[in-house]
């Protein structure tokens, strides 16, 4: 018996289902970013102990920012295409796995993007800036979305201005709530 997930998954054409998989890949981008800047912006930054920046540095940022992401694709993978479908009765598909991999491969640019600034710059600007790469990437997909749906430059801008700034504040009500 199939269910309507599977039949829909089945008759998808191949343009559509690659503009699946660049939607998810794009909508787990978005996703990282968002959890990044929160988790980033928990830690302590800048702080010195005998002249040696404390907190979160080189090794310790990188392991936080893919474990972050990396480990939130691969948790969404598991929740949304693999434990989900099988609690319906359906199985995963060949589309699921297919977008799956997307997304954690979304995830992994997010993090190696977002692991640049600590191999380039010091610990502490790296402390400093290592958050304001996710925001920049909520910037340019937002740009990027609004540019291929056929808006103009400044359109696409304004979009992309917006995006990050909504991205922010989501992240920071995040970072605030897991606060208390």
């Amino acid at each position: 018996m199939m269910t309507a997930m599977t039949t829909t998954s089945l008759t998808l054409t191949s343009v559509e289902r690659r503009t699946e998989i660049w939607r998810e890949a794009t909508t787990m981008v978005l996703y990282v970013s968002v959890v990044e800047i929160a988790e980033l912006a928990s830690l302590p930054e800048s702080h010195f102990a005998n002249g040696r920046v404390t907190g979160a540095v080189g090794g310790q940022l990188l392991e936080i920012v893919w474990g972050t992401a990396v480990g939130l694709a691969l948790a969404h993978w598991f929740a949304f295409r693999l434990a989900a479908p099988a609690f319906r009765g359906e199985r995963p598909t060949r589309l699921d796995t297919q977008i799956g991999l997307a997304q954690v491969a979304a995830a992994a640019a997010v993090a190696a993007v977002s692991s640049l600034p600590v191999f380039f710059l010091s610990d502490v600007r790296a402390q400093e800036t290592v958050g304001d790469v996710p925001a920049l990437l909520i910037g340019i997909v937002g740009y990027l979305v609004a540019r291929s749906t056929g808006r103009g430059r400044l359109a696409a801008v304004f979009y992309g201005i917006t995006a990050l700034a909504l991205g922010v504040l989501v992240a920071l009500v995040k970072s605030a709530l897991a606060a208390h």
